[in-house]
């Protein structure tokens, strides 16, 4: 009973202190918690276990998401790319040639990796700012690129090495940034929570 009742504490705290914030951003440390109107010691003791078990895990479930999304996108359009120059150029309104491609097991395997990709999208998409989520994951054009030079034997030219080692120093910008700056409700909207910090 008396856990309910820290719980339901816990919940209005969490709310007023949202409330508060001018930003959307909310530094919780205890000597916040212990300065809101109402709030108790273990209130705020309990605040602070729950948001820093919080962040944790999504920290490592979104470099999780992250990775998985770069590896089934490169993989995907290399195995595309292959199966496809195995298949011959598609160009025709008929839907035959393109229905023959998917006999090809490599372009199977491509369609396979990228449904993996947009369900990987999806699930980060749902916790993290899109404009933290398209920066990083555009790794993928620098992998895409050494694996169309090395194993495509593609020829990559000093100009797109440039504007990759760019995308690259852009990535490793906003890899240091917040992954999400909006606050998000639970479903019942009563319970604001943040994504890994």
């Amino acid at each position: 009973m008396a856990f309910m009742k820290e719980k339901s504490d816990l919940r209005k705290w969490l709310l007023k202190a949202h409330g508060q914030a001018d930003s959307g951003k909310l530094q919780l440390t205890h000597e916040l918690a212990a300065r809101m109107p109402g709030s108790r010691r273990s209130t705020a003791s309990l605040a602070a276990s729950v948001l820093k078990n919080q962040s944790q895990p999504l920290r490592l479930k979104n470099r999780t998401v992250i990775a998985l999304l770069v590896a089934s996108n490169v993989l995907g359009n290399f195995s595309l790319s292959s199966g496809l120059h195995e298949v011959g150029r598609l160009v025709s309104f008929s839907p035959w040639p393109y229905i023959h491609a998917f006999v090809n097991p490599l372009v199977v395997l491509g369609v396979l990796l990228l449904i993996v990709w947009l369900i990987s999208q999806l699930s980060l998409l749902s916790r993290v700012d899109l404009s933290y989520v398209l920066p990083v994951t555009s790794v993928s054009y620098g992998l895409t690129a050494l694996m169309g030079e090395f194993l495509l034997h593609e020829r990559v030219s000093t100009g797109r090495w440039i504007g990759i080692g760019m995308i690259g120093l852009g990535v490793s910008l906003v890899v240091r940034t917040v992954p999400r700056t909006a606050p998000v409700l639970h479903k019942s909207g009563d319970l604001p929570y943040g994504a890994a910090q």
